[in-house]
């Protein structure tokens, strides 16, 4: 009996545990996105080409995935709060400029420029900010399992990192 109340009480505490993480997990402010998001129905992604210059792009899906694409407004002074995501990510940005911190050097600021694009993996934890005196907005799409969430609170990665 005593075995059994202890994996019990295991149990409960890591429920609370998860809990309170989720709960202390950094929101955004500031923020606003228009979503459009579907099954990618007709065929799996499978592309292997190489353009004259060189350069090479591979896709290749297996299985139900689901294609987002949002397009993200973000006025002076707001954040995107402590993240990640489900699938791999590209953003382009439309307009203003982007304040990026990663979370294993989180007080190392990235600018991304109007034009400029880059790609987050489901494993990077990150932080955007819009610390410049006009509206930024971001293009973003996202390929993930059908149904999962487009982003995953995560705490700061310390007390000396941007929120």
């Amino acid at each position: 009996m005593l075995k059994r109340t202890s994996l019990i009480v295991i149990v409960l505490a890591g429920l609370l545990a998860v809990a309170v993480g989720t709960a202390i997990g950094t929101d955004a402010s500031g923020v606003t996105a228009e979503t459009a998001r579907g099954p990618l129905v007709d065929r799996p992604l499978g592309a292997n080409i190489k353009f004259d210059d060189g350069s090479r792009i591979r896709l290749d899906s297996k299985g139900p995935i689901e294609v987002v694409t949002q397009r993200i407004v973000a006025i002076p002074g707001a954040t995107f709060g402590w993240h990640s995501h489900s699938g791999p990510t590209v953003v382009t940005i439309f307009s203003g400029t982007m304040s990026f911190y990663h979370a294993e050097h989180c007080t190392t600021e990235i600018n991304y420029e109007p034009g400029d694009s880059f790609s987050n993996l489901p494993s990077e934890i990150h932080l955007a900010r819009n610390e410049g005196t006009v509206d930024l907005v971001v293009y973003a799409t996202y390929y993930q399992p059908v149904g999962a969430p487009i982003r995953i609170n995560q705490d700061s990665p310390g007390p000396e990192c941007p929120q």
